[in-house]
């Protein structure tokens, strides 16, 4: 923060906004706050100036200053009869009134106790900045949407956990609105108590978290049977290691191998096409040597 000739703001020395698109509190300590100094709110934003940990004022965009008899904080200086530097711990809170959205997912089970994983977009903004200082902590400079996700994260997994706990997996997507219901309503009811409003809410993935069991979901969508969808999915993996049986698995045929089929008891012709080329060739070239050494020895 800034206090350029005793002004308090968001903007530093430099012209550079410390109010980020992803900050939802940005703290100005200083024990140097005089009662002359003027307090600059921007757009988007409003101050709530913390004394002794104390909340003694709150500010909305505009510039105020600290002295006017009308200000609590000129009020609460007043009792005291301070006029220059104030003798106490002094903080400045800029908080975000934007909208914002944050994400929050993790691993729930189902009925069948398969495990799914699931993540859940939030649009929310601060409407009462009191409450929501009073009710997260934080002990840096910035307080994040990052910060804010991790805040609510548990609350959406209960959410999240009570619905899906009761529904098996073929029922997991004609559920979904119950899902959103759910988890709505609860983050909604939790924001309102830290001053937070919730705009929407919205499931943006729920899946197995097993690679196989999502991809044969993902086939079954597409409209094959649970047994097509199995076989298709180790059809792929058997394609991915470069197995020769991979289509044969798709098609639920037998694969066996050309090279390894017993030939004892075949009559001769299909016999001769199930011996490989190569050993044909050399069928055929020690057939010939041994027609020439007959020739020979007839023709001595």
């Amino acid at each position: 923060m800034s206090i350029r000739a005793q002004v308090i703001s968001t903007i530093d020395e430099k012209g550079i906004d410390q109010m980020g698109p992803d900050d939802l509190i940005v703290k100005y300590h200083s024990v140097d706050v005089r009662t002359r100094s003027r307090l600059i709110v921007y757009s988007n934003q409003r101050a709530v100036v913390r004394i002794q940990g104390q909340v003694q004022g709150v500010f909305d965009p505009g510039a105020h200053d600290l002295q006017t008899p009308a200000n609590p904080i000129s009020q609460f200086f007043a009792k005291f009869q301070y006029a220059g530097n104030v003798p106490w711990e002094v903080e400045v809170l800029f908080v975000s009134t934007a909208r914002h959205e944050a994400r929050s997912e993790g691993i729930t089970q189902t009925k069948e106790l398969v495990p799914m994983r699931y993540q859940v977009a939030y649009y929310f903004m601060i409407t009462d900045p009191v409450k929501f200082i009073n009710a997260v902590q934080f002990s840096s400079f910035k307080y994040t949407v990052e910060d804010f996700k991790n805040y609510v994260s548990p609350i959406v997994d209960q959410a999240v956990s009570q619905v899906l706990n009761l529904v098996s997996l073929n029922e997991v997507y004609a559920n979904l609105h119950k899902v959103t219901d759910a988890v709505t309503a609860s983050l909604r009811s939790f924001l309102e108590e830290v001053g937070v409003h919730l705009i929407t809410c919205r499931i943006v993935r729920l899946e197995p978290e097993d690679e196989t069991m999502r991809r044969v979901v993902q086939f079954m969508a597409l409209g094959l049977d649970v047994n097509t969808a199995i076989r298709a999915r180790l059809a792929e993996i058997m394609a991915q290691r470069s197995d020769p049986a991979a289509t044969n698995m798709m098609l639920g045929v037998p694969y066996y191998p050309i090279y390894i089929l017993p030939t004892a008891g075949m009559p001769s012709g299909l016999q001769q096409l199930i011996v490989p080329p190569t050993q044909q060739r050399q069928q055929q070239q020690q057939g010939g040597s041994s027609q020439s050494s007959d020739f020979e020895i007839s023709g001595g």
